[in-house]
């Protein structure tokens, strides 16, 4: 016989009902405390260790996440912390990722032996007690990974606001028949017509010249907007940006009208980052000012690449 006392939120009928189902028959006794008491020989502990470690691993393991949770950010829903908790779980197992240096398949074997090992020299075990000093560190790991999600999904929901507020913007605007180009980099983000030459707005540049937090891509954006072009070729010279990089941003909120370069000889393969700077010039020996421009002939969208030159841009800052 083995009895497992358990607490008030954990549940003794499921256990009782599984512990039965594979052999040893258990009921609950509920005084003092909620128990379960499983009636089985030695022949049988090593099925019943293998099943209450499984039940430790996951139901009692996603509520302790989603109480650690709830305690380190207090104003998030229950509900969908919970949910959270159960991906991340259940992703952790089926690609058996591991959660504090093992997957949780070797957690619940290592439960497994310390179940067995304790039924040798006691017919009565703690649940709660002997998993929480044993899985801590799962949790503790676990909890970290549920809240890093939570944040990164309020940070998609508030990235998916902004592409909905951009998409409308442009919709207030008529689209132009004409072609622009815009070019990411590392440092910064600039835009020309089909010919090349630099695409600029006196007066937007104005307004973002009183503000200190206004970066290119803020410029380029509102341009885009307000230019309305038919056409955007983006030339992604900065694949390793930070999410959301403005090339994806460009491409959701115009849709079919934004396509990626298809290789130019400013976007080819062993382009750097170094030598995106040669050809630029600061016209005002500001940052702002500095420009990127491509001639005529490194626009012209032909089937073989013809060699470019980056010159100086006319006209106001997008940098």
């Amino acid at each position: 016989m083995l009895i497992f006392e358990l607490t008030a939120d954990m549940d003794s009928l499921g256990l009782a009902g599984r512990l039965t189902e594979c052999g040893a028959a258990s009921y609950v006794v509920s005084s003092p405390g909620p128990s379960v008491v499983c009636e089985c020989g030695p022949a049988l502990h090593s099925r019943v260790a293998q099943l209450v470690a499984g039940v430790l691993t996951r139901e009692w393991l996603q509520a302790r996440v989603v109480e650690r949770v709830c305690r380190m950010e207090p104003l998030w829903p229950a509900e969908e912390v919970q949910f959270h908790a159960l991906v991340e779980i259940c992703e952790s197992r089926l690609k058996s990722r591991p959660v504090a240096g093992h997957t949780l398949d070797e957690w619940q074997a290592s439960l497994a032996r310390a179940l067995v090992s304790h039924f040798r020299r006691s017919v009565c075990i703690a649940l709660e007690p002997f998993v929480r000093f044993r899985l801590h560190r799962v949790v503790v790991d676990l909890a970290h990974r549920v809240r890093d999600r939570m944040m990164a999904s309020a940070l998609e929901d508030e990235y998916e606001e902004s592409l909905s507020m951009l998409r409308y913007m442009l919709d207030e605007h008529p689209l132009c028949e004409a072609e622009m180009h815009v070019y990411v980099t590392p440092d910064g983000v600039w835009i020309t017509d089909a010919e090349g030459g630099i695409v600029t707005d006196e007066q937007i540049e104005l307004v973002a010249l009183q503000d200190d937090d206004v970066t290119s891509e803020d410029l380029a954006m509102t341009l885009l907007i307000t230019k309305s072009p038919w056409r955007i070729v983006v030339h992604d010279a900065y694949p390793e940006a930070p999410w959301p990089s403005f090339s994806e941003t460009v491409t959701r909120v115009f849709g079919h009208r934004a396509v990626p370069c298809p290789g130019c000889p400013t976007c080819r393969p062993n382009w750097s980052p170094a030598a995106c700077c040669e050809g630029f010039a600061s016209d005002l020996g500001s940052p702002r000012a500095v420009r990127r421009r491509l001639t005529p002939e490194a626009e012209r969208t032909s089937d073989a690449p013809v060699e470019n030159e980056l010159g100086e841009g006319q006209g106001g800052s997008l940098a």
